[in-house]
């Protein structure tokens, strides 16, 4: 996956090659995790909202570490960095750029799930 500047939003090229090579290459595997992802994603976006909102350094870093596992299945870039960002954060009790971190999170969570649709679709 590249991340480039458009406008000042990051614009995600995602490639399934990573995840595929992971998974020895298993295609049906892919798309069940890329399924399951699809559809957990909104939820544990939630969880890192609230969380967020919350202001509890803890919540944070749990929040963040959860999200940074299930998409560190598919990428090693961006959103996961982000999400490593705020875990990091979280630990170190420093929670002042969390909101400016999500509000980056959610960019890329949103271009990477178009990514993911595309890959569905067969059209990645």
């Amino acid at each position: 996956m590249s991340e480039q500047m458009n406008g000042g939003v990051a614009v995600i090229d995602w490639s399934p090659a990573v995840m595929l090579e992971r998974l020895g290459g298993d295609d049906e595997l892919a798309r069940h995790l890329v399924e399951l992802f699809i559809a957990e994603c909104p939820r544990m976006m939630a969880v890192v909202r609230d969380s967020v909102a919350s202001g509890d350094p803890e919540q944070v870093r749990r929040a963040a570490h959860a999200f940074k596992g299930s998409v560190g299945n598919f990428t090693d870039d961006a959103p996961m960095t982000t999400a490593f960002e705020l875990e990091h954060i979280g630990r170190e009790g420093q929670i002042g750029r969390a909101a400016v971190l999500l509000a980056r999170l959610e960019v890329e969570v949103e271009a990477f799930l178009a990514a993911l649709h595309r890959f569905e679709e067969g059209t990645s």
